[in-house]
């Protein structure tokens, strides 16, 4: 127990001063220069030896010669270097995404006991809620639709994903359904303004519409004669708008799935299409 306490003791002193010259070599400068008077103070730095065997307390100049190697951002070199090592032992939820803040699968302190799936008994959940049936969740029937908030920031304007969503999305991510319906490759996927339908735009020049709840085909949308290149849900969520290699494009509706209109008027392929504002590029 004390060399067990003596090591992360030594590792603390370490990680202050890694932390200082991350500090020191970055935009917070003030932040840096009290850390490292502080830690000075407090003497939290790793301590130095004399001829005689003797401990004194480290300063940071000291430190920063007897350390060369260690360059300013060797905690950030630390820090990027264990998220692949972690990805081989213990997958993640959303394989490629590295996060110090994750949680869940995707927390860095993650193992295989902690990311065990664990399988209910109907005996063992019936005890847990004491006989009653399991109650939904409270965002039942609301839930937060995340593809058409990505979507809308997209249209006003440039944005990082991990900044729009949070970390702890990801915490039971798994896979919902894989679905096989399409007869070629699939160019375009969105999902009506409800999050309740998905639209699948393929090569083999049809448009489907599954429900995101079991993933059964609602509909298909015929008519096109070349592969789909884009597809547009109206803000009523009564219309879907198809722009397609054949140089058209075909409205739907969303009750009825019968055709409104075929609108050309393109000379070449039709590579993206937005509804609400009459926005159609081509080629």
């Amino acid at each position: 127990m004390a060399s067990d306490s003596t090591h992360i003791a030594q590792l603390t002193s370490e990680l202050y001063f890694l932390i200082a010259r991350f500090l020191e070599a970055g935009p917070c400068q003030k932040a840096a220069e009290t850390l490292i008077r502080e830690v000075e103070e407090k003497e939290l730095l790793p301590r130095r030896l004399d001829w005689t065997g003797q401990e004194h307390p480290g300063t940071y100049k000291n430190l920063v010669m007897l350390y060369r190697h260690v360059a300013p951002d060797h905690l950030l070199q630390v820090c990027s270097r264990v998220c692949p090592l972690l990805e081989r032992e213990v997958p993640a939820s959303v394989p490629g995404l590295t996060s110090l803040l994750g949680a869940g699968r995707q927390n860095l302190l993650r193992t295989s006991k902690s990311c065990k799936h664990v399988v209910w008994k109907g005996s063992a959940l019936a005890a847990l809620h004491c006989g009653r049936p399991p109650e939904p969740p409270i965002i039942y029937g609301s839930p937060p639709n995340i593809v058409e908030t990505s979507y809308s920031r997209r249209l006003n304007g440039s944005y990082r994903l991990r900044q729009l969503v949070p970390t702890a999305v990801y915490q039971h991510m798994k896979m919902h359904k894989r679905i096989l319906g399409h007869l070629s490759s699939v160019y375009c996927v969105t999902f009506d303004r409800t999050g309740r339908r998905i639209f699948t735009g393929s090569d083999d020049c049809l448009v489907k519409i599954w429900g995101t709840d079991d993933g059964r085909l609602l509909a298909t949308l015929r008519g096109h004669a070349a592969e789909i290149s884009d597809m547009a849900v109206s803000y009523e969520n009564t219309m879907i708008a198809a722009g397609s290699c054949d140089k058209t494009i075909r409205v739907w509706c969303l009750q009825t799935c019968a055709p409104l209109a075929v609108l050309e008027g393109h000379a070449a392929s039709i590579t993206s299409l937005q509804v609400g504002r009459v926005q159609v590029c081509g080629i």
